[in-house]
C-alpha cells in the first residue's frame, strides 16, 4: 500500500462527501473516466459501511432489522451503544486499494482553469485514495 498502511473503513466513510464534491468538479475526460471507474469500487465499500451502520442502529435499538421508525436519540444508552459498535466496525481494514492516480495529477487537472475549488479538508480526506508521485529512478552511466 503506497500511502503507509492498509486503508481503514473509517477513511472510506469519512471521504464520502469529499468524493461527491470531487465528482462534481470539471476534469479532463480521461481523468474523469478513471475516477468514475474508481468511484464505483469506492461506492461498493461505502455500501458495505452503510449496511453495517443500519444493522448497528437496529441492534442498538433492540428491534428487528427493518422495523419502521427506528430513531436513536443522542445522549441515550442506545445511541452510545450504536456509536461504539459502528466505530468498531469502521476500525477494520478495507480491501480497497488506492486509485492508481497520483495526487499531483489530480491537483494539476483540477487547477487547469476549469473554475474548480476544493478545500484543504476535502483534499486531506481524499489523499489516501490517490497514490504519491512515484520517484524517478535515474541510472548513472559510466
Amino acid at each position: 500500500f503506497t500511502n503507509g498502511g492498509a486503508m481503514k473503513l473509517v477513511q472510506i466513510w469519512n471521504a464520502r462527501d469529499a468524493f461527491n464534491k470531487l465528482c462534481s468538479l470539471k476534469k479532463p475526460p480521461q481523468l474523469a473516466y478513471r475516477i468514475l471507474k474508481y468511484v464505483r469500487t469506492f461506492e461498493a465499500e461505502l455500501a458495505t459501511c452503510e449496511a453495517q451502520r443500519e444493522k448497528c442502529v437496529y441492534e442498538a435499538a433492540g428491534v428487528a432489522h427493518g422495523t419502521p421508525g427506528v430513531n436513536l436519540l443522542p445522549d441515550t444508552f442506545e445511541f452510545d451503544a450504536f456509536i461504539v459498535q459502528f466505530n468498531l466496525f469502521l476500525a477494520n481494514e478495507s480491501d480497497l486499494e488506492p486509485s492508481g492516480i497520483s495526487m499531483e495529477t489530480l491537483v494539476e487537472a483540477l487547477g487547469d482553469g476549469a473554475g474548480n475549488t476544493i478545500s484543504e479538508n476535502d483534499i486531506a480526506l481524499l489523499e489516501p485514495f490517490f497514490v504519491e508521485k512515484q520517484p524517478v529512478n535515474i541510472k548513472l552511466v559510466n
